[in-house]
């Protein structure tokens, strides 16, 4: 992923686009890479007033956007960087063959306990 900008918006236009009073919002933007096109993923960080009851989904079968997944090229290195720094994994890297696809995928947590999805598509 190629960071793009990273900016924190506040004050009353903050507050309008949001609908919430005082909102002070840290958002940072990143594409999958220089040849991909299209709007880029936004990532936002309430840091104030924080968020409205604290508790992500506890499971992946909720109504709504439950994950976020990620294509990477090397998906057993990065699960073992991510569990070296004690990131929680659902559980190791598991191999999904469907048809003539074949990846590899992996659940974890983000410091915030949602759920993001890392998966590398496998070639003979």
């Amino acid at each position: 992923m190629e960071k793009l900008g990273d900016a924190t918006f506040a004050g009353p236009e903050a507050a309008r686009l949001t609908r919430i009073p005082g909102t002070v919002l840290r958002a940072v933007y990143l594409r999958g890479g220089a040849g991909i096109k299209g709007p880029p993923l936004e990532l936002l960080h309430f840091v104030a007033p924080g968020t409205a009851n604290g508790d992500p989904y506890s499971r992946l079968n909720n109504p709504g956007i439950t994950e976020v997944a990620f294509t990477v090229d090397d998906i057993d290195r990065i699960y073992t960087e991510l569990t070296a720094k004690g990131v929680e994994c659902y559980s190791p890297p598991q191999l999904f063959e469907l048809g003539g696809y074949k990846a590899k995928a992996v659940y974890f947590y983000d410091p915030d306990g949602t759920t993001l999805e890392l998966i590398q598509t496998l070639r003979d």
